[in-house]
């Protein structure tokens, strides 16, 4: 058994590491004060001792007297004769590094710089090495930066670097930073101060250990003299906007790189200092501006402008929507790090010896450079687009003689309706035409989503809710519909006929509905979940069951929280399968113009995003990302939307019927338009909340599904079965959500009536 008290007790006596100690002690033996501290070091802290003083002596003798090949005993003899009477031991200078209680010999400052550069030669020239000698530059951010530091450090590219970072070392940073887990809990300033100056105890380091800020950023540029270059690796917005301000207004040089796709940034204040902030990427952003910014939700336009959203890696856009799901932060790889820690020495170089003067954003991508020359084909197909220049309409039987034939203004007042119904996507799959006092409802196969429409259910539904447009609208003419769904038996396209008689009166329900056609929208804000009046339940269940469907209401918070594990995981799956991929970039809008260009699809706008949400969509619409997360096991932010808005639900609604047939479908289909249309006209949103019901029907075939897909299908049918099974003993067709609306909603766009209807 361990005594933990008696650990505890020994732990607490053992010595503890110095966090607070960067500097190195350089002692110089010939004097005196300096050799009596040598002399208390070697007898209090028994120092670990490294004198390799005469091998470095000959190195110095090979570099001095480069034509001579001196080997064997005549370097020994020569290197004899280079210290003369003066003892090895007192030669050059001795370094105690207190951190690791090393004590090494050194050569002293010029003889140590002399050889440390000797391999630099002529890459860069001994005249450039004195240039870079007496350069000051700055360093914000060591993480990435660590490794900027330490090569110029090899490289001697300064006369002095000044680190800036406020934080402490952790486990997680040592996946990319070259540094030991003693260290861990030490700043990261001096981490990099101390490995750089084991390398070169002569080097010049000024540390900020409180990172770089408003208070300290005048003395990090300007003193001991001004800085001659500036390096930022930090991850905060504010402080590259304001360093880039304080470089600009002293005509300093920016350099920037991203560990991604080997991505480095310059901009050349010195010589352009006018020049726009990040190559102009965040618009008017000032410092004042900046103030305003309080949450990371308002800072993340800005910051993906700078990466470049739109050129970042497809593994970093990937991770982008793990971050906070199944990884914490943005991800870096030690090799990254170190490819950009040489590409960035390399430009800082240059710049500094007046050899590169161009602003820009460049790429040294190695993926792209070495890499399969033959990229294997994507094997997803593209969708067919619609030819709106070749609608076929359908023929239509002649009417029998005594059918009403109505005019002009009705024809057109009831197509209108029936055109403004909902469908999924806004794919509109109608085709309505009139003649001689039949109006026939066709199927438009090629305007359908492949994935949610297995066997033509999410189009029978859409169908349906154009329909029962129709028909409310014959109520405002004064005429009632006949329905007659699948008339021709050899024509499974052909959806309905309708026939029209007038009549006097018609039920209350009818009347208040066919005045609120056109108020009818697809609400997507999130509002908070007052509850809903048993009044209008009451109202919302009786209309329903117009067409035999039943309405189920979920209102318990239990259950509700059950019902959105389904529809959340229907989402995720829904963008995740290949198909359905596809289906959901063909169906948005990415813009308000594209919107209206096409008057088809979501609009994006319609949907109460935050940016980072938004910004997830966007990542979301390329192939390889979500191949990415697919290969990952990840996504589970795709189902962050749902669920927000299931949670703010004030109920849950489920249009339900006795079977799954074609006409149940269809029938659902008008039940749902006439809830949506009287739920709105009470000033109750509504918005469809889930394709799980229309998802679940690939099991029926499982065609287009992986084993593992159609396992997780199968969990989430019986988790929903669970759930409705002891509310009803009916099926559910349509899942969505109901909430008191007061927020204003941009009403989705439709097409060009001419494209939907057609009078012969």
């Amino acid at each position: 058994m361990i005594d933990i008290d008696f650990l505890d007790r020994k732990l607490s006596n053992a010595v503890k590491a110095d966090v607070t100690v960067w500097k190195p002690v350089l002692l110089n033996l010939k004097k005196e004060g300096d050799l009596a501290h040598f002399l208390d070091i070697l007898d209090t802290k028994k120092p670990v001792v490294t004198d390799e003083i005469v091998d470095q002596v000959k190195e110095l003798i090979k570099c001095q007297y480069p034509r001579k090949r001196l080997s064997g005993a005549a370097l020994l003899n020569a290197t004899n004769d280079y210290f003369g009477s003066e003892p090895k031991e007192i030669y050059g200078v001795w370094v105690y590094y207190p951190w690791s209680n090393r004590l090494v010999h050194i050569l002293d400052k010029k003889e140590f710089t002399q050889v440390r550069t000797n391999r630099n030669h002529y890459k860069i020239s001994p005249r450039e090495q004195e240039i870079l000698a007496t350069k000051k530059v700055g360093l914000v951010g060591l993480s990435v930066g660590q490794s900027v530091a330490v090569t110029m450090a090899m490289e001697r590219g300064f006369g002095e670097l000044r680190l800036a970072d406020f934080d402490a070392l952790e486990l997680t940073n040592l996946n990319r930073i070259r540094t030991g887990v003693h260290n861990m809990g030490l700043s990261k300033v001096y981490a990099v101060a101390r490995e750089i100056l084991e390398i070169d105890p002569y080097l010049k380091l000024t540390c900020f250990t409180d990172g770089l800020t408003e208070e300290n950023i005048d003395d990090f540029f300007t003193k001991g003299g001004n800085l001659d270059l500036f390096i930022d690796e930090c991850d905060g917005l504010d402080i590259k906007v304001l360093s880039r301000y304080k470089a600009r207004e002293m005509k300093i040089p920016v350099v920037m790189e991203a560990s991604d796709r080997g991505m480095v940034d310059v901009e050349r204040f010195d010589l352009e200092p006018n020049r726009p902030l990040l190559h102009g990427t965040i618009g008017d952003l000032n410092p004042e501006k900046l103030k305003t910014l309080k949450t990371n939700e308002d800072k993340i336009p800005y910051m993906l402008a700078i990466v470049g959203a739109d050129t970042i890696s497809t593994r970093a856009k990937a991770s982008m929507l793990e971050i906070g799901e199944t990884i914490t932060t943005w991800p870096q790889l030690a090799s990254a790090v170190t490819l950009g820690g040489g590409i960035t020495a390399d430009v800082v170089r240059r710049i500094l010896l007046d050899q590169y003067h161009e602003s820009g954003r460049y790429y040294v991508d190695v993926e792209a450079l070495i890499g399969n020359k033959n990229k294997l084909k994507n094997e997803r197909i593209e969708s067919k687009k619609v030819d709106s220049g070749n609608i076929d309409f359908g023929s239509i039987p002649k009417a029998a003689v005594n059918e009403l034939h109505l005019n002009q203004a009705a024809i057109e007042n009831i197509a209108k309706a029936a055109c403004h119904a909902p469908s999924g996507g806004n794919l509109q799959p109608w085709r309505w035409s009139y003649s001689d006092g039949i109006m026939q409802l066709k199927q438009d196969a090629s305007l359908i989503s492949s994935f949610l429409d297995h066997n033509f259910i999410a189009s029978y539904i859409a169908l349906g809710a154009s329909l029962e447009n129709a028909v409310l609208a014959g109520v405002k003419q004064g005429v009632e519909a006949s329905v007659n769904n699948f008339p021709v038996s050899e024509s499974k396209d052909i959806i309905a006929h309708l026939t029209f008689a007038e009549k006097a009166d018609f039920n209350a329900d009818d009347k208040k509905l066919s005045q609120h056609i056109f108020d009818r929208r697809t609400n997507r804000n999130i509002e908070p979940g007052e509850k809903i009046s048993a009044e209008h339940i009451q109202y919302l269940k009786r209309i329903a069951e117009k067409n035999g469907s039943e309405l189920l209401i979920i209102e318990d918070s239990e259950t509700k929280e059950a019902l959105s594990d389904v529809i959340a995981f229907a989402e995720r799956f829904r963008i995740m399968h290949p198909t359905g991929h596809q289906n959901f970039i063909e169906e948005m809008r990415w813009s308000a113009q594209e919107a209206e260009e096409t008057k088809d699809g979501i609009d994006i706008n319609t949907v109460d995003l935050t940016v980072g949400e938004l910004t997830g969509f966007k990542l979301a619409r390329e192939t390889n990302v979500i191949d990415k997360l697919v290969e990952w096991g990840g996504g589970t932010a795709f189902e962050k939307l749902s669920r927000k808005s299931t949670s703010a639900a004030s109920v849950l609604g489920i249009i339900t019927r006795h079977s799954h047939s074609p006409i149940d479908f269809i029938d659902a289909g008008r039940d749902m338009e006439r809830v949506w249309i009287g739920a709105n006209a009470e000033k109750i949103g509504f918005q469809p909340q889930s394709p799980i019901s229309l998802i679940l029907q690939r099991l029926s075939t499982k065609n287009d599904l992986s084993d593992k897909q159609a396992i997780e299908l199968q969990i989430a049918a019986n988790q929903l079965k669970r759930i409705i099974s002891p509310l009803t003993t009916k099926e559910p067709v349509f899942i969505f959500r109901l909430f008191y609306a007061h927020k204003p909603v941009v009403k989705s766009y439709r097409r060009n009536i001419n494209e939907h209807f057609q009078k012969r």
